[in-house]
């Protein structure tokens, strides 16, 4: 079986929103290649971003479509870096469709939340509350409890799976929340695609360990993503999927090997065989 193709982080994000463009104006594929003159076979290469588009047919294709100034010179931005391997998210809410996209292209999902409830686990109550405290502007938060709330769906459905390792100090500080969080945890991991294990808090050597989210499809890292309060990192050079892998590899064993807390959630009613 050949191994999956790696996408980078620029090329996804353009590829979904030539795509979305396209839909927006109600134009087949098809019809919209045959008008700037390429093989169907290649828009839709673009449009799944299997391969890198130009970013003179990049121009040129949302010139046709008439999108707007600031959505022209947003993707263009990205156009320009298409090939680069990784990508520093700092502000555009749109890329906030790569975790989205990254997860559809995904077989199966593991994340390492050290210190936070991952956002596919949090409550409605506990996310506003997080975004609250990140003083995002209305826009950005509503796009965010949006964009979580699809991919929550995603998770529901059984698609994929789901592996969260989260750190025992993410239990921390719930407040009044705690204990719809732990109950909304527990729900989450009697999903059978879906694995919660908590990590001891005497595991020192985690501490050094950032939150990251690995994406794989077919057993082979795709892309990972390193989350930030400003910022996400998307990674796909494959060095560094090599090492990302590797540590989620290590992490899962010593989830396994380490006894979990129990003082909170249980965890033998929160783990599920994952390989």
């Amino acid at each position: 079986m050949p191994k999956p193709i790696i996408r980078p982080p620029a090329t996804v994000a353009v590829s979904s929103s030539l795509r979305e463009a396209r839909k927006r104006r109600g134009i087949g594929l098809r019809r919209l290649a045959e008008k700037i003159g390429v093989h169907p076979a290649t828009l839709s290469a673009w449009e799944l971003g299997i391969k890198v588009a130009p970013a003179t047919s990049v121009a040129w294709v949302l010139g046709y479509l008439r999108v707007e100034s600031a959505e022209y010179d947003r993707v263009m931005a990205l156009a320009s870096c298409a090939g680069d391997a990784n990508l520093v998210d700092q502000s555009d809410p749109q890329l906030g469709h790569l975790l989205w996209t990254y997860e559809q292209l995904s077989t199966r999902v593991v994340e390492w939340a050290p210190s936070c409830i991952p956002d596919l686990l949090q409550t409605r109550a506990h996310a506003e509350r997080v975004l609250d405290k990140a003083v995002l502007q209305d826009d950005r938060r509503d796009m965010d409890l949006l964009s979580r709330q699809v991919r929550q769906q995603a998770l529901n459905d059984g698609s994929r799976r789901y592996v969260f390792l989260v750190g025992d100090q993410a239990l921390h500080g719930l407040d009044d929340l705690r204990n719809e969080q732990v109950e909304h945890l527990r729900a989450a991991a009697q999903l059978k695609h879906v694995t919660v294990r908590i990590m001891p808090p005497t595991e020192t050597a985690l501490k050094s360990i950032g939150a990251f989210t690995l994406f794989e499809c077919r057993s082979d890292p795709i892309a990972v993503v390193l989350r930030h309060p400003h910022c996400n990192t998307y990674l796909t050079d494959r060095t560094m999927l090599s090492r990302y892998y590797d540590t989620a590899t290590a992490l899962l064993r010593r989830a396994y090997d380490e006894v979990a807390s129990t003082s909170a959630l249980s965890a033998p009613t929160l783990s599920r065989a994952t390989r």
